[in-house]
């Protein structure tokens, strides 16, 4: 199997050890410790030991993008696939996800995500243009479903990537994960990179993995401060992309919602959206 799995993982002994050992035992395997506790380190030197699998000490925490490119240097193998430590691969998810690599057009590809309930959960939007971030502000986003930033999978410009399979040579191009974000929209980033190569992605719902939503970012944070994180991020990356007057746009309809809805968690947004536009 022609594959390096990358797993990341932060004082997470258990549900790293339960990810890799839901993955094929044919692929090359890197577990990259981010700066874990040493009980944690030691713990997973000698599970990664006793599997044949590679184990990579960061020696701090380094955030997704920067753990994920250093294992990705401790690879060999013609594809690559970036995975959180919070899932359990489903029989014949990685097999089905490197056929679809095999066609040159397609530069990154995502498997259905289901919750530990079976719930599906596979995320994905659209990249925020004007008429996006405009519809947001404005409402018109309520009553067009075409101009919402949220996206079915099969529409979506850019997908949640817990699990997503590239080739190397497309990795190596893209300049790996970009690590202007410490944690949070790394994914879309990834996938507008991908898609300024003139490539596509693939969604490959027959190829399904379990994905503990945000296990470890819980573990630090409340729900308000992750989202108030994750819209940080967000706003920083589409201002980048997609250039500051949609974000700007967008920004002015959730400080709106914001103020209507009275929301500790819709205020916590809010202050992320701004903050993102103001981030350096």
């Amino acid at each position: 199997m022609d594959v390096s799995i990358v797993v990341l993982a932060w004082e997470d002994f258990e549900r790293t050890r339960a990810c890799v050992l839901s993955l094929p035992r044919a692929a090359e395997i890197v577990v990259v410790d981010n700066g874990s506790s040493e009980s944690i380190q030691q713990a997973l030197s000698k599970f990664c030991a006793e599997q044949g699998v590679a184990y990579v000490q960061s020696g701090s925490n380094l955030g997704y993008a920067r753990g994920m490119n250093l294992g990705v240097r401790h690879t060999s193998r013609a594809n690559v696939i970036l995975s959180n430590n919070d899932i359990i691969v489903h029989e014949g998810a990685v097999e089905r996800l490197l056929a679809v690599l095999e066609d040159p057009q397609v530069g990154a590809a995502f498997p259905a995500v289901v919750t530990p309930d079976g719930v599906p959960q596979t995320e994905g939007g659209r990249f925020l243009t004007a008429k996006v971030g405009l519809a947001h502000a404005t409402g018109l986003s309520l009553v067009v479903p075409s101009l919402r930033i949220v996206a079915p999978p099969t529409e979506a410009d850019w997908l949640t990537g817990p699990f997503v399979a590239l080739r190397r040579s497309t990795f190596d191009a893209i300049g790996g994960v970009d690590e202007t974000s410490f944690f949070y929209s790394e994914d879309m980033r990834l996938c507008w990179a991908v898609r300024q190569r003139g490539l596509r992605l693939a969604y490959v719902p027959e190829a399904v993995i379990m994905h503990e939503d945000d296990a470890t970012a819980k573990r630090r944070w409340s729900e308000a401060e992750i989202s108030q994180r994750r819209t940080r991020e967000f706003i920083r990356a589409s201002r980048d992309m997609s250039g500051r007057f949609a974000a700007t746009a967008y920004v002015c309809g959730t400080v709106w919602r914001a103020a209507v809805g009275a929301n500790p968690v819709r205020r916590a947004i809010a202050r992320g959206a701004v903050e993102g536009l103001r981030a350096s």
